[in-house]
């Protein structure tokens, strides 16, 4: 039998945006979640409950990670409490009951993880509207299930009665019922709701909770967000190209988590710190909308829009297929390709000179995005592709008419020769049996021609690399550079990489923990999207402010990275942090943001880490490189992204090995 906060989870999906409750405050989804469950832990005949307070009737521990935890708290309580007061209290933990029931759903097969906070019933759950509870029973979906009690005259059990009067209590209903089917079916629920005591105790303590909070009195507001003085034309322009996360660092530890800056013509609202990480995730899609701060970037290719400017069904439909490209699986199921492209970049590199690094992750990079993405190679194309970026995010963000300058120009049409050479590669080969990134929007088209445009093609077909390139080689080369200082943490690494090659493992198998972990260290410190930009489309309050509907908002998802209290000595590369005895990453929801957050977070954020531990534990196992002296500083430039400035690395010798084929699934060669 699937717990109750598993069925809400279930009653509360929309299986079109693959969000859960979209348009459901998150403390009522919270209190949802407390109020299932308190039932279940009444149900299993632990507490017992009544309008007036709760009971604890047996203390045996459950081995329940959905139940156990709130009744280790009940039990460690010395003194009984009201229904309405556990209620509360549970529902703190709500993030954490939600993370449990939606592992177990995966678990179950009920739910799949659809990458970026995405999920959807499993395809047999889907169209049978049944699901899998134990012992090859199934039952019929809750959703399913609900609908058939409340426009029937079916009496339901007592557990579906209590979920009536725990959906009806927090709003549910109000996520999948119409406004006319509410009125239709409002005096049944309200029968069925009374029906049981449980439900009707829940029910009636999370109506009063909500009823209490949006009954309280509204704090008296600032007058105006505060505003951090800069220098007349440029504003917070010249601090902000000298480091964007120190910078909003900086103002958050003295103006608070919002404030005002500014810089050359645009002004911003900023949203710093985990707080801001939070609001962004959980209410992204209502308060905000993407499209004015990088609409120039598509015109400028001649496009009309892409996913980045995309708001409403129209980002959740391309989203999905363009997760399917970017998923944690391709590098998985195509890392001996991956590991094959940077083989073969190494293999030019010259020995005992110096070589950019940069522009020689960008070779490997670009190498492997086209292998992967769109079966394609750019050789000959990538410097035209890094200038045609480059060019494209200081004109949609400062500088409007750079693309006119002739070499961005010029590197503008190489950029548009190599769509037209992908897309007619696409037309020539037929898909394989796992399509790659462009093969999956090139089915979207042909379903939906309107969502993906001709006019868009080119922008499509060359969106791998425009995404990946600048980004992706910027990161291996930042956590190059933090390898070459520590010779101990490259000995560690370069160990790991020959264990690896030597004995045919695969990713998925955990075989490079070590470079996994340092390059979520370089995330962190160097992230790949340090800062976010959104317009405010329904005006909402933030830390005491409220920010109205239309202004400019600048979120700086990654400040958390740098606060001591969640990773002590912030600015020391410490791989180690990492691990799962230590995991300062997890110590708060919102501190760790290195892809942003929202609905736009990167897709590349399941992808990138993997890549970059596979690129560079290749770089090591091919060749010694020269360690950086300790003196040996790094140069860091901001605009129009966060990358290493003239950084060289030198190969001593190159280390002769054979890579091992990978194992078969019996074992042998």
């Amino acid at each position: 039998m699937l717990r109750l906060a598993e069925e809400v989870l279930i009653l509360v999906l929309d299986e079109q945006r693959g969000e859960l409750g979209p348009g459901l405050p998150r403390r009522s989804l919270n209190l949802a979640l407390a109020g299932a469950v308190l039932m279940d832990l009444a149900f299993e005949h632990r507490i017992d409950t009544d309008l007036e307070r709760l009971v604890l009737l047996d203390s045996t521990p459950l081995g329940d990670e959905i139940l156990g935890p709130s009744l280790q708290d009940i039990i460690s309580e010395d003194q009984p409490h009201s229904t309405e007061y556990w209620l509360d209290r549970i529902a703190e933990k709500g993030g954490e009951i939600r993370d449990a029931a939606l592992s177990r759903l995966i678990e179950r097969g009920i739910l799949e993880p659809e990458e970026h906070g995405v999920f959807a019933l499993v395809s047999s759950v889907s169209r049978s509207r049944r699901y899998p509870v134990a012992d090859g029973e199934q039952i019929e979906e809750v959703r399913l299930r609900i609908m058939r009690i409340l426009f029937s005259d079916d009496v339901p059990d007592p557990r579906d009665s209590a979920l009536i009067a725990l959906a009806n209590g927090c709003g549910a209903f109000n996520t999948f019922l119409t406004p006319d089917e509410r009125v239709q079916v409002q005096e049944r629920v309200e029968l069925l709701s009374r029906i049981d005591l449980i439900g009707r105790t829940m029910g009636q303590a999370i109506e009063r909770l909500v009823a209490n909070e949006q009954s309280q009195p509204v704090p008296a507001l600032p007058k105006e967000i505060p505003v951090v003085p800069g220098i007349p034309i440029l504003g917070n322009a010249l601090a902000m190209s000298k480091g964007m996360v120190a910078f909003l660092a900086r103002n958050y530890k003295e103006y608070g988590p919002i404030f005002r800056i500014r810089g050359l013509r645009r002004r911003f609202v900023c949203m710093v710190g985990p707080e801001a990480n939070e609001l962004l995730a959980s209410r992204d899609t209502e308060f905000f909308r993407s499209l004015e701060p990088m609409a120039n970037l598509h015109l400028l290719m001649g496009s009309s829009r892409s996913v980045l400017t995309m708001d409403g069904i129209d980002h959740v439909t391309t989203r999905r297929v363009q997760a399917k490209g970017y998923a944690t699986r391709v590098a998985n199921e195509r890392f001996e390709e991956v590991i094959d492209v940077a083989r073969r970049e190494i293999a030019t590199w010259p020995v005992g000179k110096p070589i950019d690094v940069v522009k020689a992750f960008q070779g490997i990079i670009a190498e492997q995005m086209g292998r992967i993405m769109v079966g394609y190679s750019p050789r000959g194309y990538t410097a035209d592709l890094h200038t045609t970026l480059k060019g494209l995010l200081l004109g949609a963000t400062v500088f409007p008419g750079i693309m006119k300058i002739p070499r961005f120009r010029r590197a503008r049409a190489r950029s548009l020769e190599l769509a037209g050479k992908v897309l007619a590669h696409k037309q020539r080969c037929p898909v394989q049996s796992k399509p790659d990134f462009l093969d999956l929007m090139l089915e979207l088209r042909e379903a939906d021609s309107q969502l993906v445009p001709e006019t868009n093609l080119n922008m499509t077909a060359i969106a791998p690399f425009l995404t990946g390139l600048d980004t992706t080689s910027y990161t291996c080369s930042f956590m190059l550079y933090h390898v070459l200082k520590s010779p101990e943490l490259m000995r560690r690494m370069t160990e790991e990489a020959d264990d690896f090659f030597e004995r045919g493992l695969e990713p998925r198998q955990k075989g490079l923990e070590v470079s996994r972990r340092a390059a979520m260290e370089t995330l962190r410190l160097h992230p790949v999207s340090p800062a976010v930009l959104r317009t405010v489309s329904n005006s909402f309050e933030f830390a005491g402010h409220k920010v109205p509907a239309g202004v400019q908002v600048m979120v700086g998802t990654a400040v958390g990275h740098v606060m001591e209290e969640y990773f002590p000595d912030p600015e020391r590369f410490d791989a180690d942090r990492f691990t799962a005895e230590r995991g300062e990453h997890r110590r708060n929801r919102g501190v760790y943001a290195p892809f942003g957050a929202g609905s736009h977070r990167c897709l590349g954020s399941g992808l990138v880490p993997l890549q970059l531990a596979l690129t560079v534990a290749t770089v090591l196992r091919d060749t010694e490189l020269e360690p950086f002296e300790t003196h040996h500083a790094l140069r860091v430039r901001s605009l129009p992204t966060m990358r290493p400035v003239g950084m060289k690395m030198r190969i001593l010798r190159r280390r002769d090995h054979r890579v091992a084929p990978p194992k078969s699934q019996d074992g042998s060669r």
